[in-house]
């Protein structure tokens, strides 16, 4: 099988160096992106908006140009002479409006694709999403009903299916990864922004809260994984015209990873708390609970902002709640990724206690989050996991899930901190 465990070997075994295009280079996952293409020795284009820094990602010997979705010229301009497009910027933001979200995820991804197969690149790596499915419920495979429910996952189904359809009448070779929620250094949104919250209430003196333990079930995966997979995705002659999830190995429980981050800040989460069944009744009060946030979000902001003065931190962080969050923690969501397992994939950080342990040291040292209290002790491996999780997890386990039990790590060099 296809070995990806190191970069350099896929290289190796390539030996026309491809020049690839990575479009939104400058965010959380572009960035490590362009590293790991340029750690397999490709020539590496970053592209992005005007307003994005990519001086980082010139210093590490990308070219770097820009992209504006908006602005076909500049596409035109950043996929001349690429090889290889790897399709990743796009709008990840919950509160932003269904047309902007549309105009950037779906009818960007349509341009990219045309423009691609006019200039006579030889493939595309699309970045979609595991929200495209919509449905709840464990071991969900590619081939998995498509119902997705939030504005953002609809339209980044909506470019999934533009971008599919613009290949196949161009004849353009297309591979397509969907990660389920994305984490790392670098991250701002996402779990980066409970850990925003989290901070901010030890800071405010709120220093415990009632859980109970267990809950849904969902898979996560680090941003590493990602861009490995994307580097499989663009280099095997096997993915093309193909569909695949990645996630990490094992599933967690809402309740266990609530208190993975809360005991990472010095939070203490007490028994016993609510039923998880009871947060159903949560979608009975959903447009009240959006209109409350829309007031609450800017007083968080507030607040983290006096807590970044006091403790000389870098405000790159902002704690926000967003309402559509609410649908990863109220139902199981897990995926089965056995076709990329297939291909000859390893995870390198194949758990998100792992994972998270290395990207909390990196948000601490670039003064993202404050100085871990005494009482914060993140643990790594099956201690962070409680026995009602551990149950959870073996009743919910299928074999399709257990292939994944293979899966081992590889090296990838983390991105460079991103400017204050």
């Amino acid at each position: 099988m296809t070995d990806c465990t190191v970069p350099s070997m896929l290289a190796a075994r390539n030996s026309n160096v491809s020049k690839v295009l990575i479009t939104g280079a400058g965010g959380f996952l572009g960035t490590q992106l362009c590293m790991e293409f340029l750690a397999a020795g490709h020539q590496v284009r970053a592209a992005d908006l005007a307003v994005m820094d990519l001086s980082t990602l010139s210093e590490a010997g990308c070219e770097s140009m820009i992209c504006d979705l908006s602005d076909r010229g500049t596409v035109e301009a950043a996929i001349e002479g690429c090889d290889i497009v790897v399709h990743a910027a796009g709008l990840f933001n919950h509160a932003a409006t269904r047309e902007k979200l549309f105009a950037v995820n779906g009818d960007g991804a349509q341009l990219v694709g045309e423009i691609a197969a006019d200039k006579g690149v030889q493939r595309v790596v699309l970045i979609s999403s595991v929200g495209v499915y919509g449905g709840t419920g464990m071991g969900i495979k590619e081939d998995g009903a498509k119902t997705p429910t939030t504005h953002y996952d609809q339209s980044k189904w909506d470019g999934e299916q533009k971008m599919t359809r613009v290949c196949a009448e161009r004849n353009l070779p297309l591979a397509v990864l969907r990660p389920t929620l994305i984490y790392g250094p670098g991250s701002r949104y996402g779990l980066a922004t409970w850990l925003a919250i989290l901070a901010l209430r030890y800071h405010l003196g709120l220093r415990s809260f009632p859980m109970a333990p267990g809950g849904p079930m969902g898979h996560h995966v680090h941003v590493e994984d990602v861009a490995r997979a994307a580097l499989l995705l663009a280099t095997h002659d096997d993915a093309v015209g193909r569909v695949f999830n990645v996630n990490d190995k094992e599933p967690a429980s809402a309740g266990e990873l609530v208190r993975m981050l809360a005991a990472s800040v010095g939070i203490r989460v007490t028994e016993p708390g609510l039923p998880w069944w009871t947060t159903k009744f949560v979608f009975l009060i959903r447009p009240i609970g959006t209109w409350l946030l829309k007031r609450e979000n800017p007083k968080l902001a507030h607040l983290w902002s006096k807590m970044v003065d006091e403790k000389d931190m870098r405000a790159s962080l902002i704690p926000r709640i967003d309402i559509e969050w609410l649908d990863y923690v109220l139902d199981d969501h897990g995926f089965d990724s056995s076709a990329l397992t297939a291909l000859g994939f390893e995870l390198k950080h194949p758990t998100i206690n792992e994972g998270m342990a290395s990207t909390l040291q990196w948000y601490r040292e670039q003064r993202w989050l404050p100085e871990a209290p005494a009482a914060a002790l993140l643990s790594s491996g099956e201690e962070q996991l409680g026995d009602s999780d551990k149950k959870q997890r073996t009743i919910d386990s299928s074999p399709a899930d257990e292939t994944l039990s293979a899966a081992q790590g590889g090296n990838s060099a983390p991105p460079s901190a991103p400017p204050a």
